[in-house]
């Protein structure tokens, strides 16, 4: 029987998420796999003043401490490339 951190990380991986991180570390940008919640897993980037950034291939979107804020960028495909476009311009201040 696999573990529960083996299943996130199997998660992680067949949903795109390690390749996200691996670009956005590859641009400075510390992220880290989290579960949101039945094994869908998402990048998260921990922001200033309680806020953070989770992703996926097919987008990303900001929340604060009490829940959704903004989207950033949503795709009907598959997209890591542009979603780390996306959030480094967002990181950069230009929204």
């Amino acid at each position: 029987m696999k573990s529960y951190d083996e299943v996130c990380a199997e998660a992680s991986k067949r949903q795109g998420i390690d390749g996200l991180i691996e670009e956005l570390g590859a641009l400075g940008i510390k992220a880290t796999s989290e579960q949101t919640g039945g094994f869908t897993m998402c990048a998260y980037i921990e922001l200033p003043d309680n806020k953070y950034i989770y992703a996926n291939p097919y987008g990303a979107g900001v929340y604060d401490k009490d829940d959704y804020e903004i989207d950033l960028i949503h795709l009907d495909e598959e997209n890591t490339g542009k979603v780390v476009e996306v959030i480094a311009n967002y990181l950069k201040g230009g929204k």
